[in-house]
């Protein structure tokens, strides 16, 4: 999918989204034991970041647990919401296809529903950027629809948009991250909690060799 199509849906829906979702972790008891497991096991000597972030739920979550976080959206509106949300956090516009950072610079990464938008082509660069940023020894949890199907909204909040959302095989993901250089330590299935969309979901913690 064209990142900018990408980049343009969610700027046009990032006020009315952030309403919607900042609080969403509240609901979900299972994403923040993830979440709690992922900051106890995390190595301490580098930071965090929260890629594809949003409003950035997931990272002020990290940042309430006591972890050096960095929020990174391809969507300037998002990164804006998620300023202003958590004053001071480190926010910033990037793709995960290209992270703006440096080798090894990170301890650990999380993707919350942000390999979902990724074709399957681009889906292995992800995978070799999170290895790249990241040092040995340092763990990503990505959390993911579970499947094979792909929705497409061209409306979404009342706003007009165009947005594919790949459900994805918890082992495709496995054997991407493995190809890597990564050791899957941990998979997770659940079902929807009420008022979420009726997939399964999917988490996998995975350390760097």
């Amino acid at each position: 999918m064209d990142s900018t199509l990408i980049r343009d849906s969610y700027d046009a829906v990032a006020d009315v989204y952030a309403q919607g979702f900042t609080a969403d972790l509240a609901t979900k008891p299972l994403d923040r034991a993830m979440l709690t497991a992922f900051s106890e096991q995390v190595p301490k000597d580098g930071p965090v970041a929260d890629v594809g972030c949003g409003p950035a739920q997931v990272a002020c979550h990290l940042d309430d647990l006591g972890v050096p976080v960095v929020g990174l959206d391809v969507s300037p509106g998002m990164v804006k919401v998620a300023q202003e949300r958590r004053p001071g956090l480190d926010v910033r516009v990037g793709s995960m296809l290209d992270l703006p950072l440096a080798d090894k610079e990170l301890a650990g990464i999380v993707a919350f529903y942000s390999l979902i938008h990724l074709q399957s082509h681009e889906r292995p660069r992800a995978y070799t950027e999170f290895a790249r940023v990241l040092r040995p020894g340092g763990l990503v949890l990505a959390a993911f629809h579970a499947g094979e199907e792909v929705r497409h909204r061209d409306s979404w909040f009342d706003r007009s948009v165009s947005l594919d959302f790949f459900a994805l095989r918890p082992e495709d993901v496995a054997a991407g991250l493995a190809t890597a250089g990564f050791a899957i330590e941990a998979t997770l299935m659940r079902g929807p909690y009420p008022g979420e969309a009726d997939t399964e979901r999917a988490y996998l913690l995975a350390r760097r060799l």
